[in-house]
């Protein structure tokens, strides 16, 4: 949710944070109720949490270079909604909820409920996310959000490749 919140804070664009977000929460429920095992077992969770851990850090530095700009990004640009994808994906590739909805369609013998229950869930977190992030964002000038965001996106960087979040 934070994610979102972030995104949607330097975006402004609410619904289509929102859509890529869950796109990218989907994508990954997908993977964890169909191929989730085959994952772990082919490609170390290290792996997938370096990555993750890079982009955070590669968008937070992007964002910190953009920072000074006055100017609100339309997501007009598909890169950008790629991006909002890319980052909320192999963000959750290996996270808490991708592991819980893979033990939980594991164990289950209705996986697809787990899949629709793993979304709806989702759902409900990343559109107060999405939503409270663009009201944070009406109220704080752009370029002070644009700043945080590539702080909190270091950070988040940080404490993901030192596995301390």
């Amino acid at each position: 949710m934070l994610t979102t919140m972030c995104l949607s804070a330097q975006y402004r664009r609410p619904k289509l944070v929102l859509l890529a977000t869950m796109v990218a929460l989907a994508s990954s429920s997908v993977i964890a109720v169909i191929i989730g095992f085959i994952l772990s077992v082919t490609l170390p969770v290290e792996i997938i949490t370096y990555m993750s851990g890079f982009l955070f850090l590669i968008l937070g530095i992007f964002t910190l270079v953009k920072s000074d700009s006055e100017t609100v990004d339309t997501c007009d640009n598909p890169g950008t909604l790629f991006g909002m994808f890319s980052i909320v994906l192999l963000s959750e590739l290996g996270d808490k909820s991708q592991i819980a909805t893979l033990a939980l369609a594991a164990q289950s013998p209705y996986p697809i409920m787990i899949f629709l229950g793993a979304i709806i869930g989702f759902f409900i977190v990343n559109s107060i996310g999405s939503f409270t992030g663009t009201n944070i964002a009406e109220r704080i000038p752009i370029k002070t959000v644009k700043r945080v965001v590539g702080i909190i996106f270091i950070l988040f960087g940080i404490l993901v490749i030192f596995r301390i979040l």
